[in-house]
């Protein structure tokens, strides 16, 4: 099993297929990662669980929260970070 990525998305929000394309390229390149898409409309106990107070919010596996609109740069950054302290 991979270090999961968790995203945070609602089918009305703008910024979150761009980020969700982004997040997919990175899982695509590194096997190591999973990506588990969370729609808040439907997993509305999810989110409250994660407490979940904007989308998109992705949480890297080290539990920190990107919230908001990101480029694909800092989501990287944020990620190689991780990887490398981890």
């Amino acid at each position: 099993m991979g270090l999961k990525i968790l995203f945070f998305t609602s089918a009305t929000c703008s910024w979150c297929p761009f980020i969700e394309q982004v997040l997919e390229r990175i899982v695509e390149e590194a096997p190591h990662l999973e990506l588990e898409i969370i729609d808040i409309t439907k997993d509305i106990e999810r989110a409250e669980e994660m407490e979940i107070v904007a989308i998109p919010t992705v949480i890297l596996p080290n539990n920190q929260r990107i919230i908001g609109a990101a480029d694909e740069a800092f989501i990287r950054e944020q990620l190689d970070f991780y990887l490398i302290m981890g």
